[in-house]
């Protein structure tokens, strides 16, 4: 099973109201599907009902070797969910976070956010799929 197949499988079940559905064996995943794991399941509270989770990463406080996990973004076709340890925050689908470089790629929004580059792909993906979704909805975008 790919993280992706995780991903559909885990926004099915939160969409279903089964938040559990989405809750695998370790023995069952790999590194990058036990990520996509915790991602849906910290967004499963906070998602709206039909919502899809798209892709999700970890931002982080501190410096070099010292620092601590602080929020988790969550991107989904509606929106970009900021969940940290006082609740989340709900910000229009049209952030993009840019191309990452370096050790921590810096999102400026309501304050900046660091993100590690292991988390790279997964910011990647997020503006991809923006990307899809606006060529979508306006087919002639790409003509520009």
């Amino acid at each position: 099973m790919t993280a992706t197949d995780l991903d559909l499988q885990c926004a099915a079940a939160l969409g279903s109201g089964r938040p559990d559905a989405c809750l695998l064996s370790e023995e069952a995943v790999g590194y990058k599907e036990r990520r996509a794991e915790m991602i849906a399941t910290q967004a499963a509270p906070h998602l709206e009902p039909g919502e899809q989770v798209q892709t999700g990463f970890m931002t982080v406080t501190g410096w070099g070797i010292f620092t601590v996990p602080a929020e988790t973004f969550v991107v989904t076709d509606r929106a970009i969910l900021i969940v940290g340890r006082g609740g989340a925050q709900r910000l229009p689908r049209d952030v993009r976070f840019g191309k990452p470089t370096g050790i921590y790629h810096r999102i400026k929004l309501d304050r900046t956010y660091k993100v590690h580059r292991q988390w790279y792909q997964e910011v990647i993906a997020a503006d991809e799929a923006l990307r899809e979704m606006q060529t979508h909805d306006d087919p002639t975008a790409d003509e520009h």
